[in-house]
């Protein structure tokens, strides 16, 4: 596989799908209509293995027994989007964030936040959403978590543009916006 198989459904969509439990929290109602999307998904692409899914230390998940299909999950308000590949990976995907340069300066590494500072007005708060979740994907590729992590590493592109493709500290970043949900949607790959 090289190209990673990405979905996106909306929360409405899935609970017809796989229903929805009273007894849990809104939170964790959506981890479990992530979990299942991803389990209907490789099913109906064919995969047939034991899809039981564990979490590592700091709360990356994968599947206990099976090491070459990797995959990501991540949500943001009614949509879930999963991703699929035969390398680690991690998926992000966010609304547009305005007037966060702040807090760019605050957890961003200093090369990122030159990159931001070289941006116009008009694309700042594009390309602060697109580096935002550049850098949740990349910490969920990893495993690390966001705590400590996002200053440690550079994952500024060379310039913004809307649909990006590029290799950055030997990681492939896919960025794009979804022209039917708004999204803004960021893969990275080992």
């Amino acid at each position: 596989m090289t190209l990673p198989l990405i979905k996106i459904a909306t929360i409405s969509e899935l609970k017809i799908l796989f229903g929805w439990n009273d007894e849990l929290k809104y939170h964790q109602n959506v981890k479990v209509l992530g979990e299942k999307f991803l389990i209907h998904t490789l099913k109906q692409n064919g995969y047939n293995f034991d899809f039981t899914i564990v979490r590592q230390a700091k709360g990356k998940p994968y599947f206990q027994y099976n090491n070459k299909v990797h995959f990501s999950i991540s949500d943001s308000k009614e949509y879930v989007a999963i991703v699929i590949h035969n390398k680690r990976i991690g998926i992000d995907i966010e609304y547009l964030r305005e007037d966060k340069i702040a807090l760019a300066k605050r957890f961003f590494n200093v090369k990122e936040v030159e990159y931001l500072n070289r941006i116009t007005k008009d694309k700042i708060d594009k390309a602060f959403t697109q580096l935002w979740t550049i850098k949740e994907a990349y910490v969920k590729m990893t495993g690390t978590g966001i705590a400590g992590n996002f200053s440690t590493i550079d994952l500024s592109p060379e310039e913004y543009k809307e649909n990006q493709d590029f290799y950055k500290n030997n990681h492939r970043i896919i960025f794009y916006k979804d022209q039917s949900t708004g999204l803004f949607v960021s893969i990275c790959i080992e």
